[in-house]
């Protein structure tokens, strides 16, 4: 009897311990790094992990199609170039973080977005856009993005939908574009209306689902304070007004492919929230 006692206390106690690997670093397994899922109200993201003491996090967490690869932009308090991270689940168990394998030393990787597929990852190296292609033992070596569709302008990648639309920030004037794949070849690129491109703010990023369903917008009116706003598609191609996210501050916006969590940033760290918070105003709407 008391030995059966003492065997359960050792279950128990195991149970209760985190499993550490060979380096002390915590064994993560499951989706979404086997974190504890967020309901309506924003949650710091695998801390200690993603968000991590002595880094500053500069993008959404991105995930890929298939859940099995996360990638997020950061750097290290003393270094003044970000790179993009990334962890992958391999045999069921999530890597530590590293730097992608295209990222090289001194260059400037802040932006990123993954197209829904997950098989092309667009950046800036702080000089041009550039785009990786996914191989079966990583990425290509980078490729430009043809200048046709940005039409040169200095411009930030935000976002790629299912019929390759792209849409993109284009400076200084800090309005959202969308240039379209139209019998192969990508049309001339067309500023979006004042439904999406507001007089009194400035528009810093966009996310927008692979259906054009909706748009997820972060704008900013004193370049200090980001808010969150989102602005529903109608059949016709048109957007509808745009509503605030019930979210105090964020940046860099991104829905997981699953459709279940948003996902952003602010000054603490990498958040996320149920994504029901956009469908919540949808019916508002």
């Amino acid at each position: 009897m008391v030995r059966n006692y003492i065997l359960l206390f050792f279950i128990i106690t195991c149970l209760c311990v985190d499993i550490h690997g060979q380096n002390g670093s915590i064994i993560l397994t499951g989706p979404y790094l086997g974190q504890k899922h967020p309901g309506r109200l924003p949650e710091l993201f695998a801390p200690g992990v993603i968000s991590r003491p002595g880094y500053f996090e500069h993008s959404a967490a991105q995930f890929t199609p298939d859940g099995k690869e996360v990638y997020w932009s950061a750097k290290p308090d003393n270094e003044s170039y970000y790179k993009i991270y990334c962890m992958k689940m391999v045999d069921g168990i999530w890597t530590q973080p590293k730097p992608a394998g295209f990222c090289k030393e001194n260059e400037y990787y802040q932006q990123f977005t993954l197209t829904p597929d997950g098989k092309k990852l667009y950046f800036t190296n702080g000089e041009k856009l550039l785009y990786v292609e996914k191989q079966n033992n990583g990425w290509s070596s980078p490729i430009d993005v043809p200048a046709i569709i940005t039409s040169g302008t200095d411009a930030n990648i935000c976002c790629i939908t299912n019929n390759r639309s792209i849409y993109f920030i284009s400076r200084p004037g800090y309005d959202v574009f969308v240039t379209r794949l139209l019998n192969g070849s990508y049309t001339t690129p067309e500023k979006l209306g004042r439904q999406i491109n507001s007089g009194d703010y400035r528009e810093n990023s966009v996310y927008v689902a692979p259906d054009e369903s909706y748009m997820i917008i972060e704008a900013t009116k004193d370049a200090v304070s980001c808010e969150l706003f989102v602005s529903f598609g109608g059949e016709d191609g048109s957007w509808s007004e745009r509503a605030k996210l019930p979210i105090p501050w964020g940046r860099f916006p991104f829905v997981s492919p699953d459709g279940k969590y948003l996902f952003f940033m602010t000054r603490e760290g990498i958040y996320w929230v149920l994504a029901k918070i956009i469908e919540e105003l949808r019916l508002k709407e």
